[in-house]
């Protein structure tokens, strides 16, 4: 630029006015087209910039969802175990508080020793049913006149037994042994509540992925 600015005076001495305004539009021009070459320039240079600030936005955004959905399915699988954990507790809570209740063991007892009589399974008719020792204390006079009133006493051996360590009661089969207490009773029904569970909580992570 000074050295077309030196040019131009040396126009001027040489050539006169008149070469001088041509020289001066030229160094007008040169700069004008330097001037929109410079502004293209800043215009192309700002134009990356947004679109490499707004990539990295997109990025920042997927990687926040992404983040955010494993937290959730963490979140609800951390959820599914508390549940099921806290349905247990349920379960047990009640089965123990029905298990220790005596005249609800005096139906369940009655109607074991009913099926047992009537079974073709049996051979030596004896039944040998195990409860906890307090619940033996409250149901041995019971269990004696029950079986006489019932005119099964001809027909099988009863024993009740005390040695059980929580509530409910185990009887003896010649094929094994039967648990009716708080933990079969989890057992048995866990398997019937948790899927459902499982099934409503699936449905609703699959309505939150489809936001």
């Amino acid at each position: 630029m000074a050295h077309t600015v030196q040019s131009f005076v040396d126009t001027l001495r040489t050539d006169g006015v008149g070469a001088g305004r041509k020289a001066a539009e030229e160094i007008r021009r040169e700069a004008e087209r330097q001037s929109q070459q410079l502004i293209q320039d800043a215009q192309a240079q700002a134009a990356r910039i947004v679109e490499e600030a707004e990539q990295e936005r997109r990025k920042s955004l997927e990687r926040t969802r992404i983040e955010l959905a494993f937290a959730a399915r963490d979140t609800v699988a951390r959820l599914r175990d508390s549940l099921n954990q806290a349905i247990r507790r349920v379960l047990e809570h009640a089965a123990s508080k029905a298990l220790d209740d005596a005249e609800f063991l005096k139906d369940l007892i009655k109607e074991v020793v009913r099926a047992y009589v009537q079974s073709d399974a049996t051979q030596d008719r004896t039944l040998e049913v195990n409860v906890s020792a307090p619940m033996q204390k409250k149901l041995a006079d019971w269990a004696i006149a029950a079986l006489r009133k019932s005119g099964l006493d001809d027909q099988l051996a009863f024993e009740l037994r005390g040695a059980l360590s929580t509530a409910g009661f185990e009887y003896k089969l010649s094929g094994g042994t039967v648990e009716v207490t708080p933990a079969a009773v989890v057992q048995l029904l866990s398997p019937i509540v948790t899927p459902k569970l499982q099934e409503l909580l699936a449905t609703s992570q699959q309505e939150q992925d489809a936001e």
